[in-house]
């Protein structure tokens, strides 16, 4: 970088300093060519200029002090502290224009236009070495045409310093205002960026749970079409045996409807597990448990939802429970932060808590956004999939969702023994809490 590049942005970015050096430059050069006038032109001087110091932090005051200074400098000294006034005045008067507000920046405009008219009136009266040798009285021509030389002088030199900061102010100002619009702009330009994302992630879930949903029913169909087929079998192989003793023929016949029954189940079967199979690597994945939660929590977190997970002291609590039970808590989970996902916009955070105990485990999902009104019909799907969990826990609340995710996890919860709890937080109304709980024995000891 170039000297004078550099110089200029170290003055900007240390302006108390740079004022410093400068105020003191000029400050010694006029104090050492006034020390000839005596000590009035001495303390005049230095009353003037030393105000200027503060005029970077507090650009009023020091032009207060400065107007204080230079009456009286001319009206109780004597003296004429014009050398100072040269330089002290303009930068007083610019800063003032540059970043005060608007009545302060009039008022001393005002204050510095009357000062300099006083000044201009009384100097005259004892400056008449420097004006014209010999004798100027007190309003005559003389005298009238000092005052009517200096003060439009001195006014112009006060108008001009005033000017040239309002022009620096507009400008700063338009700086500022650019540069928090450019802040604002990016500030919006990375919120629709995550809102993008987190529509994205939201956008794969909502596929992946209706291919579930779809496969679930494909299942039931497979299931339906297996029982019906093994129950015409097992009545045929039946039939066939007991027929067999009297007609061989008919035990033939039975057995090739046995044959054709068992190999159209296959193939029906066949079918549909087809359609289940896909080439998704999730899918060839073992069977997910509570050891993939931090996973899927962390798959969560990148999507721009921060998440807190809290696991049990014991790590091995949650691996001793059977695979269907484990499972059930990891859907618990998935269903809770895709809830947060889906139907909490405004949600800023989750929390997710695996517990254990003596013959029980237990999820906790909870968010501080509340989830969307559904419509009665859902509140009453949901309070029919409440119903399949355990009874020994009076906390059966509506389940707020469309109907279907969180039927099946009480389901699945209600198999081991579990029950399912969807409701508002009991400490934070403004918190949603879904929790399930699952039993590993018959006793049920220390549920939560």
């Amino acid at each position: 970088m170039r000297p004078h590049l550099a110089i200029a942005r170290w003055t900007e970015q240390h302006e108390v300093a740079t004022n410093a050096v400068v105020v003191s430059v000029l400050m010694f050069f006029t104090v050492l060519g006034s020390v000839s006038g005596g000590w009035g032109q001495f303390i005049g001087a230095a009353l003037v200029g030393v105000p200027v110091y503060l005029r970077i932090g507090r650009p009023v005051t020091a032009a207060l002090l400065v107007a204080l200074a230079t009456v009286i400098s001319t009206v109780a000294l004597g003296v004429w502290p014009v050398a100072t006034g040269f330089w002290a005045v303009p930068m007083v008067i610019h800063r003032v224009a540059a970043r005060s507000q608007r009545s302060h920046r009039l008022g001393v405009l005002g204050l510095a236009l009357v000062v300099a008219l006083v000044v201009s009136l009384v100097s005259p009266l004892w400056s008449e070495p420097m004006i014209a040798p010999g004798s100027i009285a007190f309003g005559g021509t003389d005298w009238w045409m000092a005052v009517l030389v200096m003060t439009p002088f001195v006014w112009l030199v006060v108008i001009t310093s005033y000017l040239l900061g309002d022009v620096k102010r507009v400008r700063w100002e338009r700086e500022q205002a650019e540069a928090q619009r450019a802040q604002a702009l990016a500030d919006r330009a990375e919120a629709l960026a995550a809102w993008a994302h987190r529509l994205e992630i939201e956008r794969d879930q909502e596929v992946r749970l209706a291919a579930q949903d779809e496969r679930t029913r494909i299942a039931r169909e497979m299931h339906d079409v297996v029982a019906h087929s093994l129950s015409v079998v097992i009545t045929q192989a039946d039939g066939a045996r007991y027929a067999s003793a009297a007609d061989p023929t008919a035990a033939v016949e039975t057995l090739e409807r046995i044959s054709t029954t068992a190999r159209g189940s296959l193939t029906e079967m066949r079918r549909l597990l087809g359609v289940l199979r896909t080439d998704d690597a999730q899918q060839v994945t073992p069977v997910p448990g509570t050891a993939d939660v931090p996973d899927l929590v962390q798959g969560v977190r990148q999507s721009g939802l921060p998440v807190d997970l809290t696991l049990p002291e014991d790590p091995e609590a949650l691996s001793r429970l059977p695979a269907g039970a484990s499972l059930a808590l990891y859907r618990l989970v998935q269903e809770g932060l895709t809830n947060v996902l889906k139907h909490c916009p405004k949600a800023t955070g989750a929390s997710v808590v695996l517990r254990s105990g003596h013959g029980w485990a237990e999820a906790q999902v909870v968010n501080d956004g509340l989830l969307a009104a559904q419509d009665s019909q859902a509140a009453q799907d949901s309070r029919s999939a409440n119903r399949h969990g355990p009874s020994d826990d009076a906390t059966h609340r509506p389940i707020p969702s469309s109907g279907q995710g969180l039927r099946g996890l009480a389901e699945r919860l209600g198999v081991y023994g579990g029950q399912l709890e969807a409701t508002p937080s009991r400490d934070n109304a403004d918190q949603w809490v879904i929790r399930g709980w699952v039993t590993t024995d018959d006793q049920r000891q220390d549920l939560p």
